[in-house]
């Protein structure tokens, strides 16, 4: 974590219904990606059916664990999250490693080997309406997606320039959770899910945004949900 101690940040002493509403939200997500002591379960169906399905994980050892950009409103970096994988069950690269198993069937897996499958959160808009009372805007998108987006619902999904992605690191690598107003509704918090394999040599980067949004009961949640539309778009070019 890059900032231990947060602003002092001052608020409203009552809140209209919505806004009541937009920050039980925004607590319980703080909640679920800083706190929870046990994984997320996702009922996946016959996932014991991919046991022995293997992937070659080439990840950096960062892109799954946990990190908090800042916790200072004033910062560039703050409302910015990476997701550590362990927050469910299965983790993102073994329902990866499942849904590629399913594409295949009852054949071999192709050999296939895993460069980079990272889940970031932006909640920045939302954080900071909570905080200061006031929507935001001038949400912009990093420059690491080609032009062109496929729609699915209220996801998008583009494919990335790996170059433009390794070059957003460091302090820089928050910025790879923006997005484009094409991609999203400005002010939306997302999930950003990246995922980029390489199967007999044939190499694929991708990049899904995905809208957090509330559910209903029986529903997946959102981190499930755009875990699934990432990794299917990913394995059907």
């Amino acid at each position: 974590m890059r900032h231990s101690i947060p602003h002092r940040i001052s608020a409203p002493l009552s809140h209209p219904p919505h806004q009541m509403r937009t920050l039980f939200s925004v607590l319980a997500t703080i909640i679920l990606v800083g706190c929870a002591s046990t994984p997320v379960p996702l009922t996946i169906d016959n996932i014991d059916s991919s046991a022995n399905t293997k992937v070659e994980d080439l990840r950096p050892a960062t892109e799954g664990t946990r990190e908090i950009f800042s916790l200072l409103i004033t910062s560039d970096q703050y409302g910015f999250h990476r997701l550590a994988q362990d927050l469910t069950e299965p983790t993102g690269p073994r329902l990866f490693a499942h849904m590629l198993q399913e594409k295949h069937g009852k054949n071999p897996v192709p050999r296939t080997k895993l460069h980079h499958f990272v889940v970031y959160m932006n909640m920045r808009a939302e954080l900071k309406k909570v905080a200061l009372g006031a929507a935001l805007g001038g949400m912009i998108g990093a420059a690491i997606a080609n032009d062109t987006i496929i729609r699915d619902g209220e996801t998008s999904h583009t494919l990335v320039n790996p170059e433009s992605f390794a070059a957003l690191s460091g302090e820089n690598e928050y910025k790879r959770a923006l997005y484009t107003e094409a991609e999203l509704k400005e002010g939306t918090s997302a999930i950003v899910v990246f995922i980029d394999s390489d199967t007999e040599g044939v190499r694929r980067f991708t990049r899904t945004v995905s809208p957090m949004k509330q559910v209903q009961q029986g529903q997946k949640s959102p981190l499930h949900q755009a875990l699934d539309s990432a990794i299917r778009f990913h394995l059907n070019p």
